[in-house]
């Protein structure tokens, strides 16, 4: 009976762990999910049970990339070894304010007001970076528009947010 109840019992757990890794995560500023801006790579692996490795070639090392297993539609900027920013860019991922990739921008400029600061994209001719700051300037967000649609967005550290072109 016990041996019934333990395997019944593992099975629940499996079931629960299965049911949140499917979840689709909310981008915050801060973070994503249990995720939070600043994290030691160290600390990544152990909150999303994965094996990310910083990449063997020490010019790399200073920003790179990672997509967990679990939730594909993001990627994790890691720089100098601490989580630097969320990617999104792909839809069925919201920010905490309910936008995502194929929003328009009327919608987000609605939902975030005069917190977004609108620029000129610096490759698309019909695009722009819409950029929102957090209260204590640390973290932001900011989507990336092309015909008056969201293409991507990423959330993080202020700084890390800036860099149009990723890591290069």
């Amino acid at each position: 009976m016990n041996i019934r109840l333990g395997f019944l019992g593992v099975l629940a757990l499996v079931a629960v762990s299965t049911t949140v890794a499917d979840e689709p995560w909310v981008v915050r500023e801060d973070g994503a999910g249990p995720v939070r801006v600043g994290m030691t790579l160290r600390k990544l692996n152990t909150t999303l049970d994965e094996r990310f490795m910083r990449p063997k070639d020490k010019d790399e090392q200073a920003c790179f990339y990672v997509t967990p297993k679990s939730h594909p539609k993001v990627a994790f900027m890691l720089l100098d070894g601490h989580l630097g920013r969320i990617d999104v860019r792909k839809t069925g991922i919201k920010t905490s304010t309910g936008i995502q990739v194929g929003d328009s921008e009327e919608r987000a400029l609605e939902v975030y007001g005069k917190r977004l600061k609108v620029e000129s994209h610096k490759y698309i001719d019909n695009g722009h970076y819409l950029t929102a700051k957090s209260s204590d300037g640390r973290h932001g967000i900011r989507f990336e528009t092309e015909d008056g649609k969201i293409t991507s967005f990423y959330a993080g550290q202020y700084e890390a947010i800036l860099y149009v072109e990723g890591c290069l």
